[in-house]
C-alpha cells in the first residue's frame, strides 16, 4: 500500500492548525500577533529565485535575485556543443537555432554572465533524456513532406522549405518519428561532463563562485508527451531513477561542491506516478528511497534537493488567493484529483513533501524549481498571491524556489518580490530569521514575520486578501520596540510603486491599523535606542568549508548600560553549529565586552543556515544568523578520529601512519602538513606527488615526547585545492 502520512506529518498538521483559525472559518475581526522569541529559524534566501527567460537584468539586480534557472521543456534536449535544443510538442518539434557557427554553451554562458551583477547563482538543467539535438541548423521531427498533412504547422520557420507539423495527423492520429537520429544524437554522461568541465573552467567550481545548482532534466514523467518524437512510450520511474543516478554521479565527479536537484517533475501526476511499479509508493517517495539506497551503497550523496514543480489550480481571483493554502493548510482542500483519490484529503504540499524526505532520505533539501500562481492578467491579486507564496516558503522552511515565468518590472508580481527584497527602493529587505507570526483568519489576513540582523528590526508582511478594508490590532510579544512602526503599502491605489505610509504609534507594544482592500503591507518595527547589550554582528558567515572539517568564528557582546554587570546565555537550534566557548557567563561589566565562539561542523554537504539566540539578563534577546556551506571533501583521512599513540616511556618514540584517500576530485590531489608543537613530526610524506581519485597515500607521524606528560597537538593538512583538514594527535609519555 502507498505509505500514508505518519507522525511527522501529524506534527506539521497540528502546528499549522494552531496557526490557523478554528475550523479555517473567517472571523469578523481578525487578530494578529507576533512572538519574536518563538519558532525562530533561518529563511533561505534561495526561495526568492526566478526563471531566467526574459528576466529584466536591472530588476534582477534591484532585488538581488539569489538564483536564476536555465530550465523548462526546451532544456531537456539542449546540446551544449551546438548551443541549441529541440522544443518538442511545445513548438512543432523544432530543433536548432539557425546559427551557422555556434559557440558551445553560448546561451547558458550568457545567462550566467547576465545576472552576475545581481550575485545570482545559476540553476542549470542537465539533460538526462536519451537523445539531444544534434545540430544548430533548423530542423523538425515531423515535416509534412514525409509525414503528410497535420493539424497545424509552424507558420514562421521552414527548414529547407519544409512545413513542420505538430505530430498530429489531419485525421487526429498520433504520428511516430521513423528516423530519430536524423535530428538527434544519443545523450551520454560523457557529453554532459564535457559541458560541466566547460562551466567549471569558465566560471569556477561551485565552491569558488561557479554554478551552484544542477537539476536532473525537466519533468521526466512528461517526456512521452512533450518529447513524444524521441520518447513515444515515455519513461517510468525505474528508468528516471536509473538515469538520474548516472547523471547525478557524473555531476558530482566533475564538481563535488555543486548541488543536485531532482526529479523536477510536473504538477500532480508527476509526484504520484504509478505506485504499482514503485514499491507501492508515490513517485516522489520512491525516488527518495532509491537515492538514499544509492547513497548507502556508494558512500556518496548525489541528491541534495528533492525538487518538484507546482502550479496551483484556480479559475478566478478568489480561488487564486485561496489556492496558496494548498501549500500548507490542513483544513483546505484545493479540489484536485490527487487530494480526492490519492492523498485522501487536503494537499498540505510542503509538510507532505517534508514528511517524505524525513521518512525516505533525511537531510535532503526541499525545492520548487518551477511554480507559478500568475493569472497572466497583471492584477493586484497576482501580486498578493505571489507575496503569500513567498511568505509561506520562508515560514514553512522551503530551501529553494524559482517562479515561472519572470514578471516584467512593472507587473504586480514584481512588486511582490520587491516587498521582500527592496520595499523602500533603497535595498531594504524582509528579515532572514523567521519568527512566530499568527492570524486568527489567515485565509483573509495572513501575516509573516522575520527578524532583520542588519539593524535588529522586526519586519512583518500583512496581506489583505479581501475586497474590504480591514482594521485590526497587532500585538508584539518578546520584542522591545521603539515607539512607532514604519508602514509601506502596495494596493490598487497605485500599482506602480510601494508607497510609504509614514509611521504608526505603538501603544503597549500593540499597533492598530486599517489594511486597505486587496493590499500588501510591510511593517518595520525598530528596536529602541540604547539596548543594554549589543552584539558585534548580527550574522556570522562561515563561507565554504569541506565536509568533515570544523571552523570557528568569534562574536563579541558589549554591555552598553550603566546599571551593572549583565550575564548572557546562548543557544543554537540545529546540529551543524555549536557554541564552543561562552566567555559571558561570569558577567559583563558596564562598558566591557566578552566573546562567544561558534563552531561550524556541518552534518551534511550543502548550505546550512541557523540562528544563535543570545539571552541577556537585561534587555531583549538577540538573534544572530549563522550561514555556511559544506562542500564535498576532496579527501578522506584515516583514522578519522586522529592518531592516538597511547602511552610510551619517556625517551622512546612511536610511529603511526596517516592515510589520505582522494574521494571526490577528478584531478590529482597533493597534501602538505604542519604540526604546532615539538613532540610530533612527520618522518615521511608520500602525498606530495599527487594521488588520483580512488587512490591513497600515507604520512608517517612520529611521537617523540619532550617531557613525561600528556602531549596533545594538531596536525594541519592542506591540499592543492586549498582545503584544510585538522588531525588530532594524542599521546602520553610516562616516566621510564
Amino acid at each position: 500500500m502507498v505509505t500514508k502520512l505518519q507522525s511527522l506529518f501529524a506534527v506539521f498538521s497540528l502546528a499549522a492548525a494552531l496557526w490557523n483559525s478554528a475550523n479555517g472559518h473567517a472571523q469578523t475581526t481578525p487578530v494578529l500577533s507576533v512572538n519574536a522569541a518563538a519558532n525562530q529559524h533561518a529563511i533561505n534566501p534561495n526561495i526568492y529565485g526566478i526563471a531566467s527567460y526574459g528576466l529584466d537584468a536591472s530588476f534582477a539586480q534591484e532585488i538581488q535575485v539569489p538564483n536564476v534557472r536555465w530550465g523548462g521543456d526546451g532544456a531537456s534536449r539542449y546540446n551544449w556543443e551546438v548551443d541549441s535544443s529541440n522544443s518538442g510538442f511545445d513548438w512543432y518539434f523544432m530543433g536548432g537555432s539557425g546559427v551557422s557557427n555556434p559557440v558551445p554553451s553560448a546561451s547558458a554562458d550568457l545567462m550566467i554572465n547576465t545576472y552576475k551583477s545581481a550575485n545570482a547563482g545559476a540553476l542549470i538543467t542537465i539533460p538526462i533524456i536519451p537523445y539531444v539535438n544534434n545540430s544548430s541548423a533548423w530542423s523538425c521531427s515531423f515535416p509534412t513532406s514525409i509525414y503528410g498533412a497535420q493539424q497545424s504547422t509552424n507558420p514562421y520557420v521552414h527548414p529547407n522549405g519544409e512545413d513542420c507539423g505538430n505530430s498530429i495527423s489531419s485525421t487526429g492520429a498520433q504520428l511516430t518519428d521513423i528516423d530519430i537520429v536524423a535530428n538527434n544524437l544519443p545523450n551520454s554522461t560523457a557529453l554532459q561532463q564535457g559541458w560541466l568541465r566547460h562551466l567549471v573552467s569558465t566560471f569556477g567550481a561551485a565552491a569558488q563562485g561557479g554554478v551552484p545548482f544542477y537539476q536532473l532534466d525537466n519533468e521526466p514523467s512528461g517526456w512521452g508527451n512533450t518529447h513524444r518524437d524521441i520518447e513515444p512510450n515515455g519513461a517510468n520511474y525505474k528508468t528516471i531513477i536509473s538515469l538520474g543516478q548516472q547523471y547525478a554521479a557524473a555531476i558530482k565527479q566533475v564538481d563535488p561542491t555543486a548541488t543536485v536537484l531532482g526529479p523536477s517533475d510536473f504538477t500532480l501526476g508527476g509526484w504520484v506516478g504509478t505506485p504499482s511499479l514503485q514499491n507501492n509508493l508515490y513517485a516522489g517517495q520512491y525516488y527518495l528511497q532509491k537515492m538514499a539506497t544509492y547513497n548507502r551503497a556508494n558512500g556518496k550523496r548525489i541528491l541534495d534537493y528533492f525538487d518538484e514543480h507546482y502550479y496551483p489550480q484556480f479559475t478566478d481571483a478568489t480561488s487564486q488567493l485561496a489556492s496558496t493554502r494548498t501549500f500548507w493548510d490542513p483544513t483546505y482542500n484545493g479540489g484536485t484529483w490527487v487530494e480526492q483519490y490519492d492523498f485522501d484529503g487536503p494537499m498540505q504540499l510542503i509538510p507532505r513533501f517534508q514528511q517524505w524526505i524525513a521518512q525516505y532520505y533525511p537531510g535532503t533539501g526541499l525545492s520548487f524549481s518551477e511554480y507559478s500562481i500568475d493569472s497572466g492578467n497583471k492584477l493586484i491579486t497576482d501580486g498578493l498571491a505571489e507575496a503569500d507564496v513567498l511568505g509561506i516558503f520562508g515560514w514553512q522552511q522551503v530551501d529553494l524556489a524559482n517562479m515561472w515565468s519572470p514578471p516584467a518590472p512593472t507587473d504586480p508580481i514584481a512588486y511582490a518580490f520587491r516587498l521582500y527584497r527592496n520595499y523602500d527602493g533603497l535595498g531594504s529587505q524582509f528579515g532572514a530569521t523567521s519568527i512566530s507570526a499568527g492570524s486568527s483568519d489567515p485565509a483573509a489576513l495572513p501575516i509573516y514575520g522575520a527578524f532583520r540582523s542588519s539593524d535588529g528590526s522586526l519586519t512583518l508582511v500583512v496581506l489583505n486578501k479581501t475586497t474590504a478594508a480591514t482594521p485590526t490590532t497587532l500585538s508584539l510579544g518578546n520584542f522591545s520596540a521603539a515607539g512607532s512602526a514604519a508602514i509601506y503599502s502596495y494596493s490598487n491605489a497605485d500599482l506602480t510603486q510601494i508607497t510609504s505610509q509614514g509611521n504608526v504609534s505603538l501603544v503597549a507594544n500593540s499597533l492598530t491599523y486599517t489594511y486597505p482592500a486587496y493590499s500588501a503591507t510591510m511593517i518595520v518595527v525598530a528596536p529602541p535606542l540604547g539596548e543594554a547589550v549589543g552584539a558585534s554582528s548580527r550574522a556570522l558567515q562561515f563561507g565554504t568549508a569541506p565536509f568533515g572539517t570544523s571552523t570557528s568564528l568569534s562574536l563579541n557582546l558589549t554591555n552598553h548600560s550603566s546599571a551593572g554587570a549583565v550575564t548572557a546565555t546562548a543557544s543554537i537550534n540545529g546540529p551543524s553549529y555549536l557554541l564552543s566557548a561562552n566567555g559571558c557567563k561570569a558577567g559583563i561589566k558596564p562598558g566591557n565586552s566578552c566573546a562567544l565562539q561558534v563552531a561550524f561542523s556541518p552534518v551534511k554537504i550543502g548550505p546550512h543556515n541557523d540562528i544563535l539566540t543570545i539571552t541577556p539578563s537585561a534587555g531583549p534577546a538577540i538573534s544572530v544568523e549563522l550561514s555556511g556551506i559544506a562542500s564535498a571533501a576532496a579527501v578522506s583521512i584515516l583514522p578519522a578520529s586522529g592518531l592516538a599513540f597511547g602511552t610510551i616511556a619517556f625517551g622512546t618514540t612511536a610511529t603511526l601512519p596517516l592515510t589520505i584517500k582522494n574521494v571526490a576530485s577528478a584531478g590529482a590531489v597533493t597534501a602538505t602538513e604542519t604540526i604546532n608543537g615539538p613532540s610530533y613530526k612527520v618522518l615521511a610524506n608520500n602525498c606530495l606527488t599527487g594521488v588520483t581519485e580512488g587512490q591513497t597515500c600515507t604520512m608517517q607521524v612520529e611521537f617523540d615526547p619532550r617531557s613525561a606528560a600528556p602531549h596533545n597537538d594538531v596536525m594541519t593538512i592542506t591540499t592543492n585545492s586549498g582545503d584544510v583538514y585538522r588531525v588530532n594527535l594524542t599521546g602520553v609519555a610516562s616516566q621510564p
